[in-house]
C-alpha cells in the first residue's frame, strides 16, 4: 500500500510536465547553413558590371521597389550620370517608389525634385548603405 501511494503523486506530476504546451529544454539549435539571399546586393552587382545603358537603366527600374539604401545610392548616383536614359529611370523610380515628387510644389520639374532629394539625403543614406552588407 505505500508504495501504491508514493507511485501515484509521481505518475501524477511526470505527467503535468509532459501536457502540451510545455517545452523541455535542450541546446540550442545551431547555424542552419542556409544560404540567405540579398536581392538588392546581388542586383546591385549586376547594375554595376552591365555596360549597356538600356540594361542599367532596366536593373535601376527593377531594383527600386526594394526600397533597399544602397539602391536608393545607386539612383542618385545615376542622377549625376551623364547618360539621359539612366537619369530618366532614376528619376522615375524615386518619383514612384520615394515619393520625391510629393516632398516639393507642384511647379518643380520631377528631374529637380529627385535632384533635391538626393541632395537633402545623400548622407543620411551612404550612412545606412554603408551599415548593409556589400
Amino acid at each position: 500500500m505505500p508504495r501504491t501511494l508514493f507511485a501515484v503523486p509521481l505518475t501524477l506530476a511526470l505527467l503535468a510536465s509532459l501536457a502540451p504546451g510545455s517545452a523541455v529544454a535542450g541546446p540550442p539549435e545551431g547555424v542552419s547553413g542556409k544560404l540567405v539571399l540579398d536581392k538588392a546586393g546581388a542586383g546591385l552587382d549586376r547594375y554595376h558590371k552591365e555596360t549597356d545603358p538600356a540594361r542599367r537603366a532596366e536593373w535601376l527600374t527593377a531594383l527600386a521597389p526594394t526600397r533597399d539604401p544602397r539602391v536608393a545610392v545607386a539612383l542618385g548616383e545615376a542622377l549625376e550620370s551623364s547618360n539621359k536614359r539612366i537619369i530618366s529611370a532614376a528619376v522615375y523610380a524615386l518619383a514612384y517608389h520615394y515619393d520625391t515628387c510629393v516632398l516639393y510644389p507642384r511647379e518643380e520639374t520631377p528631374d529637380a525634385a529627385a535632384l533635391r532629394w538626393w541632395k537633402a539625403n545623400k548622407a543620411d543614406l551612404y550612412r545606412r548603405a554603408k551599415e548593409l552588407p556589400r
